[in-house]
């Protein structure tokens, strides 16, 4: 069974976590959010209104594996980028759908990935992201408190 993620997590004023950097090829800098454990990752976007352009989250996973997200109780599209261990680009899936459904379709990266990064739908596009792209990633400094 493969385990399904939610793209889509309790706004930040409800239990905000650390934050770290995400920056793209372009070298575009966002601001951006880490969830680690399962119930972190299972919260996603979930609920919440917008998600603003230089903003996302950052899904860190326990192993390399083909780690599937979706749609569920989201209020706005969003565009997941998964990553290799290196943070190389495997797999875009962009513009997805909100999904307030009882089912929500599953979207699971082609190749095995660790890492998961969710945008604002369109930035991929607009920051013309494509597999292979190396994304960088800057933890938050040791001691930093979530905002």
């Amino acid at each position: 069974m493969i385990p399904v993620l939610l793209a889509c997590t309790v706004s930040a004023g409800q239990g905000a976590s650390p934050r770290g950097h995400a920056v793209l090829p372009t070298g575009r800098v966002l601001q951006v959010e880490i969830r680690t454990s399962p119930q972190e990752r299972a919260l996603g976007y979930m609920y919440r209104d917008r998600v603003g352009e230089d903003e996302g989250m950052v899904f860190i996973m326990e192993s390399l594996g083909f780690h599937s997200f979706w749609m569920k109780n989201c209020k706005v599209s969003l565009d997941i980028i998964w990553m290799d261990e290196s943070w190389k680009v495997v797999h875009l899936e962009r513009s997805l759908p909100p999904c307030q459904a009882d089912f929500c379709p599953n979207y699971a990266p082609m190749q095995a990935s660790l890492y998961a990064l969710e945008v604002q739908a369109g930035l991929a596009q607009k920051e013309g992201i494509k597999l292979g792209d190396q994304v960088l990633f800057f933890p938050p400094a040791a001691g930093q408190q979530a905002p």
